[in-house]
């Protein structure tokens, strides 16, 4: 009976996929958060129809955080800033692809544009369009008018599969993923070995934020970094180029913090997040590599929540915010706080705070562990 159903389950994935479109675009520029969350789109695609084609259009300077991706074919990496004549010459590199399916996963203008252009309406070759809810609605009423209709919303990641949801029926998963290449293990293996690390003694810390209303205070992060580091911790400081944070921590603990901010590519990161014990960070992309690839994320969040869908989803993952009515005041963190003093959404998370989350979870986290590069 099982082998009965077995086969009878094995001719409905072949009949499902000899139906699905063979040649799909895959549209989402930035940035580099939301890349990530997007990955469970390329492997739930090919589960489905393995033998179909995928092409990635994306930023450069952020796509390539999607690179050595086994589930895409190829990639298309367009400037984030272009002319109209650029954007028209993209379009038409696009329709001499001939695709059959366009999956928008990002809903801008431009995007919507190249759908437009790309679709036959009606003529020979007709291209369908998915695109993806975007609660931009719900976001706003949850920040001006204090009306939450989130309560118990998907995460982002699942409302990025939701087009393939509702056109398959075929059940899904939502974790993510990344691949660092071959030359991105080798640089962080000897980054390793340079600094006397091996994978599970040392701790990630990124203390920037892409707005001033994601930031930790840094004399919270310096309180945490000193208390870790009577602990034993090894400190590993990461986050993007011209990001100041890094330096100031580093120019006050010297040689006992490890500043590697600002100097790996985003891939190098995620190799260099895989040996972390767990990361901490504000609400930035940070948390959604160190996931991608397997390492617990504690993450801060101030003026966001979680209800628009980037919480962490690790079983070991932590959220750590605080409770004051004025949350959500940003959909991304951009503006100014109203309170006075201000940022009190962040400065009410105290050092102690967090450290009481990252106890409460050390011996789990400290298990998980695998040493992939033993010290010599």
């Amino acid at each position: 009976m099982a082998t009965t159903m077995a086969g009878v389950n094995a001719n409905f994935m072949k009949n499902r996929a000899s139906s699905f479109p063979a040649r799909i675009l895959v549209i989402r520029f930035s940035s580099l958060g939301d890349l990530v969350l997007t990955t469970p789109v390329f492997r739930e695609i090919k589960k489905i129809a393995p033998e179909c084609h995928v092409t990635l259009l994306t930023s450069r300077g952020f796509g390539e955080i999607l690179c050595n991706n086994p589930y895409i074919d190829d990639y298309l990496f367009h400037p984030r800033k272009e002319s109209w004549s650029e954007l028209q010459q993209l379009i038409q590199r696009l329709k001499q692809q001939q695709f059959d399916l366009i999956y928008d996963l990002h809903g801008s203008l431009r995007s919507r544009w190249i759908c437009w252009n790309l679709r036959g309406f009606g003529t020979k070759h007709d291209v369908t369009v998915w695109r993806f809810p975007k609660r931009n609605l719900k976001r706003n009423l949850l920040v001006h008018a204090r009306i939450n209709l989130l309560k118990n919303a998907l995460s982002q990641r699942e409302y990025y599969l939701q087009p393939l949801q509702r056109e398959t029926g075929s059940r899904l998963a939502s974790h993510t993923e990344l691949y660092p290449s071959d030359k991105d293990r080798q640089t962080i293996q000897e980054l390793m070995r340079q600094h006397g690390l091996r994978t599970g003694t040392f701790v990630c810390a990124g203390p920037s934020a892409s707005f001033p209303l994601k930031q930790w205070p840094l004399a919270y992060f310096q309180e945490l970094i000193r208390n870790l580091l009577m602990r034993q911790d090894r400190i590993v400081l990461i986050g993007g180029p011209g990001e100041p944070e890094a330096e100031k921590l580093e120019a006050h603990f010297g040689e006992q913090v490890i500043n590697l901010s600002g100097k790996l590519s985003p891939l190098a990161t995620a190799a260099l997040l895989r040996h972390a014990r767990f990361l901490v960070s504000n609400d930035t992309s940070l948390g959604h590599m160190a996931e991608a690839v397997g390492t617990p994320a504690m993450l801060i969040f101030g003026p966001t929540v979680r209800e628009f869908g980037f919480a962490p989803f690790l079983l070991q993952s932590r959220l750590i915010e605080s409770q004051l009515p004025c949350r959500p005041c940003s959909k991304t963190g951009k503006g100014h706080c109203k309170l006075t003093p201000p940022l009190q959404c962040m400065t009410d998370i105290t050092p102690d705070q967090v450290l009481t989350v990252i106890d409460a979870f050390h011996d789990k986290i400290s298990a998980t562990i695998v040493d992939e590069f033993p010290a010599r």
